[in-house]
């Protein structure tokens, strides 16, 4: 965990919001003011608006909504490495930690220097075509391959290696590949383990597979690569469940760690295991 050196020398402030929620807007505004007051430019912008111009000289990014909020927001600013503060409006929010009720006190924290920041791992996806490059994707939580959701159910093959050392071939609706930070999300709601988001390791969590030994894998980060085995149609890959690209017979999925962080705020008094059992109502 890192406290707030991210304050120094902080000129320009990003704030996002959720598209059409009105109380998110009335508090990125307030929050915007805030940072004014202390002599920091601030600009609001709905998430899904953002641009490359808005992110320039940016040394804070505020995103008042939920986790989908956030991932939207990081998709538009990443690589861009600097500290974002969650705050929360969504229903379920792991991300997003600080109550909206404590926007003010969290602002005051960090020019103060003592709101906290947790450095998340996020993963690095690029698919190739005949060995070519067609397509590089970040995610924070996770990737996931898998059938159309439109499509049928059926199940999919798929074959893994490990730095380059064939692993298995899985028969499954799908293969997550999530971050500890995405254990929480869609790994395990497909039956993952839960991992302290400040590890680093990649999470394999097949979807329904068809042999019940294929079972969630936790390893190190690595060179991960998933080739789509012949015969296969309409297979998908999303990152963060945005809009998946297509795969082929013999695409192949290379998956590493992203030399980038992503530093999240954490709730004024955090504890991480006080907010598994809330959120999960332990």
């Amino acid at each position: 965990m890192l406290s707030s050196d991210f304050n120094k020398n902080i000129k320009r402030v990003l704030v996002s919001y959720k598209k059409g929620a009105e109380e998110a807007l009335k508090s990125a505004n307030y929050v915007c003011g805030l940072f004014k007051q202390n002599g920091i430019e601030g600009i609001v912008k709905p998430s899904m608006g953002i641009t490359h111009s808005d992110t320039k000289g940016v040394g804070l990014v505020v995103v008042c909504g939920g986790d989908g909020t956030l991932l939207i927001t990081l998709g538009k600013i990443f690589p861009l490495e600097v500290p974002i503060i969650g705050i929360d409006f969504g229903t379920l929010g792991f991300l997003v930690e600080i109550p909206e009720r404590k926007k003010q006190e969290a602002v005051e924290r960090f020019i103060g220097g003592s709101l906290e920041f947790i450095p998340r791992m996020a993963l690095d996806i690029e698919v190739l075509r005949k060995g070519k490059s067609i397509e590089k994707l970040v995610s924070l939580n996770e990737a996931t391959v898998a059938r159309e959701k439109s499509i049928h159910a059926r199940v999919i093959n798929l074959t893994v290696s490990v730095n380059d050392v064939w692993l298995n071939d899985f028969r499954a609706d799908g293969l997550i590949v999530a971050t500890p930070t995405g254990s929480t999300a869609y790994s395990l709601s497909a039956g993952g383990p839960i991992v302290q988001p400040d590890m680093d390791a990649f999470i394999l969590t097949p979807i329904c597979p068809h042999t019940l030994s294929n079972r969630p894998l936790i390893i190190n980060p690595c060179e991960l690569k998933i080739k789509i085995l012949p015969q296969e149609r309409d297979i998908f890959i999303s990152a963060d469940g945005r809009d998946g690209l297509k795969l082929y017979d013999g695409d192949e999925v290379i998956i590493k760690k992203h030399s980038s962080k992503v530093y999240l705020s954490t709730s004024l008094d955090y504890d991480y295991w006080n907010v598994l059992r809330t959120k999960l109502n332990w």
